[in-house]
């Protein structure tokens, strides 16, 4: 592709990605309303569960623009000091209806850091992280913030079943870059936050995210480390 197809070719992605984000976010409203004015508890388990497909929607836009610019080199990273306690409060605060009407309880154990980070970017992915949890756990979440030598690692730990082996092994292959399989929108969010983690250096340590099972609840675990 010439440069100025591949400039062209940008231009279209981000018109169309920003008109679709605009769309949902008119529909979100539309079920924010209807959930506030809604009593009837199965009508509002069936919005609840169409509001997280349409957050999870919208996460898969912009993971795909992400990927996009990041495959094309274009993507601006713009690293500053970061509250990253605030951070994820404000990811929490997105999710609060949903995390409400689905009733699950979240347990935050951080103190308040500050880290170089890009803020915008590593909001996408707590948002990602935080999805994959509501959409496995039990009944409860918990998010860790730790430092360490290597850096800070941000834990986001669910109690529901776990991943199976096939699933840890897709994602060590995906991380890896192997070629994997059945590519599904969840291979897609893995691989962004993967990259976004790369992109965070210091000195000769690189970020990194890890998928396991918790040794404590049993249910999965995504870590993100930031040097």
């Amino acid at each position: 592709m010439s440069e100025q197809n591949q400039l062209s070719f940008k231009k279209v992605i981000g018109a169309s990605v920003k008109d679709m984000r605009n769309s949902l976010g008119q529909v979100q409203y539309k079920l924010d309303t209807l959930m506030a004015e809604q009593t009837d508890a199965k009508e509002l388990s069936e919005l609840s569960d169409a509001q997280y497909e349409m957050v999870r929607m919208q996460n898969v836009i912009n993971q795909l623009h992400g990927l996009y610019l990041l495959e094309s080199d274009t993507l601006t990273v713009q690293m500053q000091e970061t509250y990253v306690l605030e951070l994820v409060e404000d990811s929490l605060a997105g999710l609060e209806t949903l995390l409400k009407h689905k009733q699950i309880e979240v347990e935050l154990n951080a103190d308040d850091v500050s880290w170089y980070v890009d803020p915008h970017l590593i909001a996408n992915v707590l948002q990602i992280i935080l999805l994959n949890a509501i959409r496995y756990t039990e009944n409860k979440i918990s998010l860790v913030l730790n430092q360490s030598e290597e850096g800070l690692l941000i834990s986001v730990i669910d109690n529901g079943k776990g991943y199976p082996q096939s699933v840890l092994d897709s994602f060590q292959s995906l991380v890896a870059g192997e070629s994997v399989a059945n590519v599904s929108s969840q291979n897609t969010s893995w691989l962004y936050c993967e990259k976004v983690a790369l992109l965070h250096k210091n000195n000769a340590l690189q970020g990194h995210t890890r998928l396991s099972n918790d040794s404590d609840t049993g249910g999965g675990r995504i870590d993100l480390l930031l040097p």
